[in-house]
């Protein structure tokens, strides 16, 4: 597993390649950016972990405003002394997300029943938990689980299934040893009842065995709790910065 934090930030910006568009995802040791190219601001994402201001503009910001589309720009490590720029560009913090990182195998069950891989038929039904979960339209939802995450050997989308009906999903990317969690959800109205915990145990019951050496995210503020049961740790926190009419919905 990777020990320096930078190298930690390296490896989420590649395994954003899950739901980047390719032409839009360029990954460097001190920056890089992950955009889908839709109206999303959480599925557009720039991250400086460099301390110089010009590589923030050229890197980060730059990019995000050619892209045309809300997004957010994440500030991690040195890179947080480059807040005032974005301040004298018209940006605002918008809070503060964990990195968190789950270290070896810490699982021996075999896992709950009714999780597993799912195919290619059930993605629809995949991104209609993540839509009704977060509100995203179609679009969004087809890009952050698209086909092609179960159509290449590193990447999976997970389900958790209960009393027939789908309830949970997540997807997953095998990157430097470590299994990175993107877009977990579960339905707003089977919320609160162990599913995500069950979904992801499954997960890495199977991808240990397989192999994996950890697993790392970037955790929202409601499932921070969640991963840190699971046996996450936080890395270190990061700022998050976007521009006003972006966040408060009037792009």
């Amino acid at each position: 597993m990777p020990e320096r934090a930078s190298d930690l930030w390296r490896v989420l910006g590649s395994a954003a390649r899950i739901w980047a568009r390719p032409d839009l995802l360029h990954v460097d040791d001190e920056w890089w950016t992950a955009f889908s190219g839709q109206r999303n601001v959480n599925y557009n994402l720039a991250c400086c972990c460099s301390a110089r201001s010009d590589v923030l503009v050229e890197h980060c910001l730059q990019p995000t405003l050619d892209l045309k589309k809300p997004a957010i720009i994440m500030l991690a490590g040195p890179g947080l002394a480059t807040a005032q720029r974005l301040v004298d560009s018209g940006w605002i913090n918008v809070g503060a997300l964990p990195l968190m990182v789950l270290d070896g195998p810490v699982l021996s069950s075999a896992g709950p029943d009714g999780a597993r891989p799912l195919s290619l038929d059930e993605l629809p039904q995949a991104r209609d938990v993540l839509s009704e979960t977060y509100g995203l339209d179609r679009a969004t939802a087809e890009a952050a689980i698209p086909d092609a995450a179960v159509e290449v050997s590193d990447r999976s989308v997970w389900g958790l299934y209960a009393e027939g009906a789908l309830v949970s999903c997540v997807t997953t990317v095998l990157d430097d040893g470590l299994i990175v969690i993107w877009s977990m959800a579960t339905r707003t109205d089977r919320q609160g009842r162990g599913h995500g915990r069950r979904l992801l145990e499954a997960v890495f019951v199977q991808q240990f065995a397989a192999g994996a050496s950890g697993s790392l995210l970037h955790s929202s503020v409601a499932g921070e709790g969640l991963y840190r049961q699971l046996g996450f740790s936080v890395v270190e926190y990061l700022q998050l910065w976007s521009r006003p009419r972006w966040v408060l919905g009037a792009a």
